[in-house]
């Protein structure tokens, strides 16, 4: 072994080691050497400075993690390169601990205002230099990772918000497409009818002028040509009622809350009211229709809404439970508690299969496609609990009974803060029904 290889070991172990940068200000040689070799040492790697104006020349090449600074220097003192640091967006961040004597009370408050974080006393003390740079060199990094990580969160925050608004556009465009798309399959049906029938009625109509024009005319002709305009007439005036209420129900899905005028009511009147103009439709269904309504009900609520959605789930009840030569009971229960009302539309029909309970309210979803539902029923009933009345609507089908339940306060919530969407599906956990 050489004799040179302790001084090796040691110069491995502080290149290893390298604890941090120090840059070191001191007028008086004996003391810069003296700090200069506690640190060098101890495994900091120590750049030196012997005035102010070399300090801030050396700070401001290659910026040090820290800055032991002397008090009293000639030409530029340390307050001031303190201050000029501090100064500087590239530096202020450098934690700089001055240089002073212990009784020199007032050095340490002009240096405190200057911006320093500690003082260590002349004359030095080797453990408590190394305790004091290795405490500030451990808080300035952990305050900059602390900073980076700030930064980082900032940008991935700014990163997640702008993605959540791509996918609110996207699910936007989504659910805007949905609606688009229901609603050219709905009408293209009645509008493409009226458009074979007024182009057939059309060509008739050539025809019979230019048999008029030729003299060619006969009665019977003239029969047939009357009695196609009656049948084409009435063909396209059906087609064009279904196109209006399908229209209508889509305004209504669009512009549930319009007209809506909050009152005070009672609910038994209501109810009387609204199964009144639904008795014949029962009748004519072979359905009878009870009422288990507790009395003295008193709303301050949406009659038009609620109006609406008890007689969209009584004519669902009546299209999809008991359609065909089918025939049973319509039940409708209302309770409240805590000022809540628990009204429920019951019905013992033909039930809704377990699979299509979680779509129910999903606008256009029937099923019962092509013969005469709009699929938006149910979707109505369950924009208007949520967004006028101010309630949730669920649904439970098994053991014979299909059961429709709909809480929502007595006294509503006012529409302005209500914000009823154009298109999109309600939440599913909550919901479900065949709509009509």
């Amino acid at each position: 072994m050489t004799p040179d290889m302790p001084q090796q070991r040691q110069t491995e172990a502080k290149a290893q080691a390298n604890l941090g940068e120090v840059l070191i200000v001191e007028d008086t040689p004996t003391s810069l050497r003296l700090l200069a070799s506690l640190l060098d040492q101890a495994g900091y790697k120590v750049r030196v400075a012997h005035d102010g104006e070399l300090a801030l020349w050396s700070a401001q090449a290659y910026p040090p993690e820290l800055i032991l600074l002397d008090v009293r220097m000639p030409g530029i003192d340390g307050l001031e390169v303190c201050r000029r640091l501090k100064q500087s967006a590239q530096l202020r961040d450098i934690p700089v601990i001055f240089l002073s004597a212990q009784s020199d009370t007032e050095d340490k408050l002009r240096g405190f205002e200057a911006g320093a974080i500690d003082f260590i006393g002349k004359p030095y003390q080797a453990p408590e230099v190394l305790a004091r740079t290795e405490a500030h060199l451990a808080l300035a990094r952990s305050q900059r990772a602390l900073a980076l990580a700030n930064a980082e969160l900032t940008s991935t925050m700014a990163q997640l918000q702008a993605t959540r608004e791509d996918l609110q556009r996207a699910e936007r465009l989504a659910a805007l497409g949905t609606m688009v798309a229901g609603v050219a399959h709905e009408l293209n049906t009645p509008i493409g009818n009226c458009m074979l029938c007024a182009s057939t009625q059309d060509q008739r109509a050539r025809d019979f002028a230019e048999a008029a024009a030729s003299n060619r005319l006969r009665r019977s002709d003239l029969n047939a040509f009357v009695d196609y305009t009656v049948q084409a007439s009435a063909l396209l005036l059906r087609n064009l009622v279904a196109a209006s209420r399908l229209i209508d129900s889509f305004k209504q899905v669009a512009t549930g809350q319009a007209g809506s005028v909050r009152c005070r009511f009672d609910l038994a009147h209501l109810l009387v009211e609204v199964l009144g103009c639904l008795r014949p439709h029962l009748h004519a269904a072979g359905v009878t229709l009870e009422i288990a309504a507790a009395p003295g009900i008193v709303m301050e609520s949406y009659p038009g809404a609620l109006d609406q959605v008890i007689n969209q789930l009584v004519r669902n009840a009546l299209i999809h439970g008991f359609h065909g030569d089918a025939s049973g009971a319509v039940r409708i229960e209302a309770a409240t508690e805590d000022g809540q009302l628990t009204l429920a539309c019951c019905d013992n029909g033909a039930g809704i299969a377990e699979g299509d309970l979680a779509r129910v309210f999903e606008p256009f979803f029937t099923t019962r496609m092509g013969q005469g539902g709009t699929g938006l029923g149910l979707h109505i009933v369950h924009n208007l609990v949520t967004n006028v009345l101010g309630g949730t609507i669920k649904v439970t089908s098994g053991g014979g009974e299909t059961r429709f339940v709909l809480r929502c306060p007595c006294l509503a919530p006012a529409l302005e803060v209500q914000r009823l969407p154009v298109t999109g599906t309600p939440d599913l956990a909550t919901s479900g029904g065949v709509s009509s």
